[in-house]
């Protein structure tokens, strides 16, 4: 059966094309990409930051690197800015209330407990995330209303708890038919 050819209805070139553009649809279109949700975290007791994103992701094996997004609106964006260390949790599937508390819904009955990392002042990692990484900022790359920051991961951690998946608005877990290999 051949593969049915994508349609894309293009429109003549306006004065402004920003103004034909459809944010929410776009916003929409790019919720149709499942992603884990983590939550970025810098500082440490009373200067704990910590923020939920889905803009997360591998950079690299060698070196090993994480990429996370950060509007340019958020507060955490000004702390990347100055600071060299950062944490990222990767919830697991137990974790929505964290996810909603960082970003913004304080859930008032929720105690997030924070683990220090050995040996990194200022890293902090959410205990029971699906996995955890203390990184080094050694890039920042600026893109639109956000910015990129590349960190290389100095440690990193793994368990064996499924991961919160976040989908069209909406969070949702995955089914696991079979255990993961361990490595």
């Amino acid at each position: 059966m051949p593969a049915r050819a994508l349609q894309l209805q293009v429109d003549e070139p306006q004065a402004d094309p920003q103004s034909a553009f459809d944010e929410r649809r776009f916003r929409q279109a790019l919720g149709r990409f499942a992603t884990g949700v983590v939550v970025i975290s810098t500082g440490s007791g009373e200067r704990l930051h910590a923020m939920t994103a889905n803009a997360f992701m591998s950079g690299s094996l060698k070196p090993p690197l994480i990429v996370v997004s950060v509007g340019h609106r958020a507060r955490m964006h000004e702390c990347l800015m100055t600071t060299t260390l950062f944490g990222v949790s990767v919830l697991s599937e137990t974790q929505e209330p964290h996810s909603r508390h960082f970003a913004g819904e304080p859930q008032n009955w929720l105690a997030p407990r924070f683990a220090p990392v050995e040996g990194l002042a200022d890293v902090v990692l959410l205990d029971h995330a699906a996995a955890r990484f203390a990184a080094r900022v050694v890039d920042r790359h600026p893109c639109g209303d956000h910015t990129l920051f590349v960190g290389e991961v100095l440690v990193f951690s793994l368990d064996e708890h499924a991961p919160l998946i976040f989908f069209g608005g909406r969070y949702a877990a995955v089914a696991q038919s079979a255990p993961m290999p361990s490595a």
